[in-house]
Formats: C-alpha cells, structure tokens, sequence
C-alpha cells in the first residue's frame, strides 16, 4: 500500500477546517438546475455506457467522496431518489455542516463518515457509484486513489471523477508556484496571503501575461473560498487526456465518457466540418474516442475539468448496436430522462396558444446549441412521457390522431409515414440525451 503523503494531509485537512469547500448557503438547493442533476444522475451513465434505463435507484448504493460540506451529496440524492448514499471526507468541520445541510432538505437515506480515501473498505460496502468531485486532482497519486475507487466498486457501477485540465489551469498553476517561492503556502493560506495576493496582483501593468490570464473578470476577487481554490490551492495539479488515460489503464479502469461529451465533438471546431481536408476527415472519422479527445483538448483547451465516468472494463451490448427501428414498436419502450422533468419546461409545452417552434436549449442547459422543434410533434412525444413511459406504437397512435392528413397530398397520412416521421423526432431526441430507448435482452438477441 501506498503511503500517504502526510505534508499533503496536514495541508489540506488544515485548509478545508479553516474554509470549508464548498462555500454554498446551506438552503440553498440545485432543485431547478436540470444540467447538474443530469450530469449526476446514475441514470444518465449507464444509459450512456450500457444502452440501458435504470428504474430501480431504490435498490441503488452510492458514495460521495471528499464530499465537503454536502453540496455534490445534496445534488446527488436528488438526481438519484431513493438511492442510499454515504458521504465521506477527511475534514470534521465539513462533515459537520454536510449533516446540517441534508437534514436542513430533509433527506434521510444518507449517512456521513470522517474518513481518508484509503480507509474505504473500512465501510463494508460496494457501491453502484462513485462520485469524486474536486478531489481527484489534489491528491498526491492519482493511479492509487482511483485503484481504491475500483476496490469498492461493484462489477457494473461507475465512477464520476474530474481532474484539473493542466492546458486551461495553467496561468493558475504558474500562480501557485510564484506564490511558493514568495512563501505564501507554506502553511495554510489565510487573510493575510490572500490580500498579498490582491496587493500584487494590482501593482503589475495590465498588460503583463500573468495578470491577463489568472487576474481576469471571471471571479470575485474579494472572495476569500476564489483565491484559495485557485491561486493559494495546496496540492493542485494539472492533467492532460493522455495522462488521464493512462491512470485510468493502470488502475485497471475504463474510460466511459466525458461527462459533457456534447463539448467535446471535434466536429463543432471546423467551421465547414463536412468540408474538410480528405486527410484530416479520415483520420478524424476513423480515430477512436480517446484520440479524438487528445485532438480537441490540443486546440480547444477550453475547459476547467476533464470530466469523465469510468468503471471495469466491459463489453457491454449498446443500443447503438442494433437498429432499434427494425423492431416492432410494440417492443420498444420511450423513456422521459426523470432529471429533467420541469413545472417551467411542461408549461412551455402545453401552453395553448403556442404555435412558435420550441427551443429544447432553454430548458436543458446541457445542450450545446440551441434546438428547434416542432411545438405539436415535441408535444405528442413529451406530453404523455412526463407521465410514463410510452411505447413507441402509442406515440405513432397519437400522431396519426393530431395530423390525420398528410399536408403536402392532402390524403390521409399512413400508418408508415406516420412511423417513420415519429422514428426519425425520437432519435434526434434521444440523441440529445432528452429521450432514452428500452428494448429488453431478449430483443436485442433476437435483433442482433
């Protein structure tokens, strides 16, 4: 077993005592933030992985590591109801306000531990998932903590972890250097670091390459948790995607996804990407997605987080694997994805007078670009799903009911048209992540 880094320890267990992370308002709740409750939903990554919709997040363990003061375990059990989660971190003092904070919404299916990483089979369990959020990249060997993850994952749960992009975060880490060899994080940072910090950073010209890049808008200056999780950060490092992969190969794991995948479509870079060089759009369609991954993170180095699932290696049968519109639509059942189940979305829906295209990206943040629609086809599909699940023969029912008559002959519309027109609207939704397809084991034996 690996030795804890006991420097790294003291350090970090003395500045999350002394500034819990995160700094969010106990009462404050991500109820209404669609993006963040799909982003963690178990829900979400399986059907990503496996092609297959859970219903059963009753029956479902799940762990929160490093989990602060509650917030990621907060967003955690409302994106997964019913679900039993057990929340773990090294600092009391957060732990402390974590138990406030559930109890404070009313959560009861959790428990909290003070507890290091390694001690995690101390807890006697197996989890269906893992959340490792904020925690990946500050630790001082990150094949270990994730081996430690896989010892107390089940053989088809999933791990959610993110690490610091070392190509975006680099202004910062040249920060937290310069301030090492000014002394500043020597000990734990406090209010008299940080206004050294401020003091410098406001002497240098504004045109010096530090203070543009690390001493920009994007944060509150005055805000003690901004410095210290940036600038005055104890242990941060960076990463790439090569180096991701390879921790996640050493430790015996599988990369799923990017949890944003839709942000890393090397397609959205180009701005003719049907129009590319011949070289370029065969090595590009022809890669795989881990190099396509090291291809947009060199260009488009754009993001905080590299934000990944991963879980045992598997070979686990896709739906994309089969061509779901082959079946019968007795047998394929349309799922509305639960997290994103909003008053605000079905009021937009169903208002009558509405005759306008609908735009999906004002009600699911997780969308990319924006998504017109046909208001009376989206409203035929999502009306009755964010009800219940619906099989697809009962939403070609349902069209033929609201557009009869075919508006270009005029003539009544068919049973194959009518197929065929609500086959092609549910897998552009189901594209976007909105709408997710069930057809049962044994018809996907008989389809493949």
């Amino acid at each position: 077993m690996v030795e804890r880094d006991q420097d790294y320890l003291e350090k970090s267990l003395q500045q999350f005592e002394s500034c819990p992370y995160p700094n969010i308002p106990i009462e404050e709740s991500p109820k209404n933030n669609l993006k963040l409750l799909y982003e963690s939903s178990l829900v979400t990554a399986r059907y990503r992985r496996d092609g297959v919709v859970i219903t059963d997040l009753d029956k479902r363990v799940m762990l929160d590591v490093a989990c602060g003061t509650g917030a990621t375990t907060l967003t955690m059990a409302l994106a997964n109801p019913g679900a039993a989660i057990i929340g773990v971190d090294i600092s009391p003092e957060s732990i402390k306000i974590a138990e406030k904070r559930l109890k404070y919404h009313k959560i009861e299916n959790v428990e909290f531990h003070v507890l290091a990483l390694e001690n995690l089979e101390q807890l006697g369990l197996t989890f269906d998932y893992i959340g490792a959020n904020d925690i990946l990249y500050l630790l001082p060997d990150l094949t270990f903590a994730l081996n430690q993850l896989r010892k107390v994952l089940k053989l088809d749960g999933i791990i959610r972890g993110n690490l610091h992009s070392y190509y975006q975060r680099l202004a910062y880490f040249r920060s937290q250097d310069l301030f090492k060899q000014m002394g500043l994080m020597e000990d734990n940072p406090g209010q008299t670091e940080m206004e050294i910090v401020r003091e410098f950073f406001d002497s240098l010209h504004d045109n010096v390459d530090l203070k543009l890049r690390a001493w920009g808008n994007n944060f509150d200056k005055n805000d003690p948790q901004q410095l210290l999780s940036n600038h005055l950060l104890q242990n941060d490092k960076g990463f790439t995607v090569p180096q991701l992969l390879k921790c996640l190969a050493d430790s015996e794991l599988e990369l799923i996804s990017m949890v944003d995948w839709r942000n890393w479509n090397w397609r959205q870079l180009f701005k003719e990407p049907d129009n590319l060089p011949a070289y370029l759009a065969m090595g590009l369609e022809n890669s795989d997605m881990a190099e396509q991954l090291c291809f947009y993170e060199l260009i488009q180095p754009n993001k905080r987080l590299l934000d990944f699932w991963c879980g045992h290696p598997q070979s686990a049968q896709s739906i994309e694997k089969i061509n779901w519109r082959d079946l019968n639509s007795k047998q394929v059942k349309i799922h509305f994805h639960p997290c994103l189940r909003s008053e605000t979305f079905q009021k937009a829906l169903l208002e009558p007078a509405a005759i306008m295209p609908l735009n999906l990206g004002t009600y699911f943040g997780f969308l990319v670009n924006n998504a017109w629609v046909d208001r009376s086809l989206m409203t035929v599909i999502f009306a009755p799903l964010l009800n219940a699940p619906q099989t697809l023969e009962s939403l070609i029912d349902c069209w033929r009911q609201v557009r009869p008559i075919d508006p270009l002959t005029l003539s009544p519309i068919d049973e194959t048209t009518a197929t065929l027109i609500m086959q092609s609207a549910i897998a552009d939704q189901e594209q976007l992540g909105i709408l997710m397809l069930e057809v049962s084991t044994y018809q996907l034996q008989n389809a493949s």
